[in-house]
């Protein structure tokens, strides 16, 4: 009689490759109160550190050893030789393992681990591999137990840097900016990996605990899959009360998806609202009688969403009907009297079947249509990108579902055990959208730093790391080649000279080496680095290369990204005068960032393939129509173009 879109449940389950958070106002949880109080837990922890719970250099050595031994016997047991053999050339573990044996310097040891460390940490299939975890895991004990091990200068270092992040946080304000949240989360970390003041690291990391990640699916996004009107006849075909009934039945109506408030998985009321009306023959003996009838039906069924799957309560169905006997027929006058008195006489309960029959069929055919929804296995939307996740020393993001009754929302807190959240709850989105990200300050930190914190890349280095995850890499000309670089410059004015089109190399800062702020309605992105090189010309020195954007409405109504100016390129903190030379690597800098931090963001709009399994999104098109950046927080919003 109707159909229920099964694809709706799909619709429900793509919304799972995005996290929302569910709050409704911005929210400072950093009082002066809880600044205080942390302050002074600091304070206290300093005073009271247990250097015999630094990680020792000997036991984190046996152990990276150990760990070594068992990825080449891995390689050498479980790949085929060629792969083996590639993986072991790659990994070059041989120099460490060598200067662990000669009892080589702990500077030379701790260098060798940090190199190695760095190339077990990327986008390259494999790294993923338990043994390769494992050995990353013990490489990180060791650098840190190299870094710990003057116990006495070590306790007095650790304790100089908690009492400076004590008074700083004194003097931090309600909303703490990403440098203030990147510092806490490093002295944290140094707490965490050198086994010192785990109530502490805890306290800290409840307080910043608020998820980081989110999007919102407006409700009319599900409704635009599910909502649909009904236009069904039928062929009736029946008995009630020893009368055979032949004819027609035609439901008219419509089909409505409503979201119910929900925390820990999402409720959608699924509804059909009708009208039926029928003309039908009744044969009873030589008897016939030509009846009509209308009525209505109501049917609904809640849905619980969530990535175990999809589960339904029972249906609720209501009906009316109302039937008239518009006719009864036979040549002979007196069997039609009787036949009328009997046919009232018995109306009222076959009035009552009738009813009956009619929730029963259409019920039925609801819940079967529904089920058909529920019977859809939810993808493992993280199936992709976990493997990514432990290439990059990253922990799976928590996540937590739930609904409005205006949008669906997946609450998501990404952050390594040694990593901090967000203090501030999501700004509320007061324009309409179909969907929003919310992407906080800490995300890029958490994400980046273990990747590049203190590392060398090369120019076109980042768009590999990029390209091995499958992610297309986007630049003002399109979609970059894996392996080419948007970074290249490629209308450098001969007079530059030759060294201007050599590679450059960047070392990246160990805090922060990705800058990513939300702020006053501007977003500001950069790297933070220690020293770039290019051909024969080197930059020693802390820098800071930025750019700056700010939203901005075109004509035909989208939102773009603006750049500010120039890329700058400044030298925080005390320094030397930069010689000519270094002044011209400045400009080199400014003009090799340039594609990196193209003049216009978020110009393009997106077109949901043909292919695509949500049938009712096919061919549809979205472009943003709302960018927000503050307290941290960035707000994309984006709508379909009719």
């Amino acid at each position: 009689m109707y159909r229920v879109r099964p694809l709706f449940a799909r619709l429900l389950f793509a919304s799972m490759a995005f996290i929302t958070v569910f709050s409704s106002t911005t929210r400072a949880q950093w009082s002066s109160g809880d600044r205080q109080r942390l302050a002074s837990e600091l304070e206290l922890a300093a005073k009271n550190l247990d250097p015999s719970q630094f990680p020792a250099v000997a036991e984190s050595s046996a152990a990276v050893v150990s760990s070594i031994n068992a990825a080449e016997l891995f390689f050498a047991q479980q790949t085929d030789p060629a792969n083996g053999a590639a993986w072991l050339e790659y990994l070059d573990l041989n120099p460490l393992r060598e200067l662990i044996a000669s009892e080589a310097s702990a500077t030379d040891i701790a260098r060798e681990a940090i190199s190695l460390r760095f190339r077990l940490v990327g986008t390259t299939p494999g790294l993923e591999l338990s043994k390769l975890m494992l050995l990353r895991r013990d490489l990180e004990r060791l650098i840190e137990a190299v870094r710990l091990r003057d116990a006495d200068r070590a306790e007095k270092a650790v304790a100089k840097q908690m009492e400076s992040l004590a008074e700083k946080i004194r003097e931090m304000d309600d909303s703490p900016s990403a440098d203030d949240v990147s510092t806490i989360g490093a002295v944290i970390g140094l707490l965490h990996s050198s086994g010192q003041a785990s109530g502490l690291v805890e306290s800290f990391r409840n307080q910043f605990s608020r998820p980081n990640m989110a999007i919102l699916i407006d409700e009319s996004m599900v409704q635009s899959a599910i909502n649909r009107g009904v236009n069904q006849s039928r062929p009736v075909r029946d008995c009630i009360l020893g009368t055979r009934i032949v004819g027609n039945a035609s439901l008219n109506g419509v089909i409505t998806a409503d979201l119910l408030p929900s925390i820990g998985e999402v409720r959608v009321q699924v509804a059909l609202a009708g009208c039926v009306s029928s003309q039908n023959t009744g044969y009873n003996g030589p008897v016939r009688l030509q009846t009509s009838g209308t009525g209505t039906v109501n049917v609904s069924r809640l849905l619980h969403i969530s990535e175990a799957g999809i589960s339904a309560d029972n249906a609720f169905v209501q009906a009316t009907l109302n039937t008239n006997i518009d006719a009864i027929e036979h040549r002979l006058r007196l069997v039609r009297r009787i036949a009328r008195k009997k046919a009232a006489e018995q109306k009222p309960n076959a009035d009552r079947i009738a009813v009956e029959k009619l929730r029963s069929q259409v019920g039925a055919q609801f819940v079967e249509q529904t089920d058909s929804a529920t019977a859809v296995s939810p993808p493992d939307v993280l199936g992709n990108v976990r493997p990514v996740l432990k290439r990059l020393s990253l922990d799976e993001p928590a996540r937590l579902w739930g609904s409005t009754d205006q949008e669906i929302f997946i609450d998501s807190t990404f952050r390594r055990h040694d990593q901090l959240g967000s203090v501030v709850t999501r700004p509320a989105i007061f324009a309409a959208y179909d969907a929003a990200v919310q992407l906080h300050e800490s995300v890029v930190d958490n994400a980046m730093t273990p990747l590049l914190a203190g590392r060398t890349m090369r120019e076109g280095d980042f768009e590999g790391l990029i390209a091995e995850t499958g992610l297309p890499i986007e630049t003002q000309a399109g979609v970059a080649e894996s392996g080419s670089s948007v970074l290249a410059d490629e209308n450098t004015d001969s007079e530059d000279g030759d060294e201007d089109q050599d590679p450059f190399e960047i070392d990246f800062a160990n805090l922060r080496p990705i800058i990513f702020e939300a702020r006053d309605q501007t977003v500001r992105v950069g790297v933070r680095g220690t020293r770039f090189a290019q051909g024969k010309r080197e930059l020693k020195q802390a820098m800071e290369i930025t750019a700056v954007y700010e939203s901005a409405r075109a004509e035909d109504g989208r939102v773009l990204l603006l750049r500010k100016g120039d890329v700058d390129v400044s030298f925080p903190g005390p320094g030397k005068r930069l010689s000519v030379s270094q002044a011209g690597l400045k400009r080199t800098i400014q003009k090799k960032f340039d594609d990196v931090f193209p003049a216009v963001l978020l110009d393009k709009s997106m077109t949901v393939p043909m292919t695509s399994k949500l049938e009712s999104l096919r061919g549809r098109v979205f472009r943003p129509e709302l960018v927000e950046a503050n307290d941290g927080w960035l707000t994309v919003g984006v709508g379909q173009i009719d």
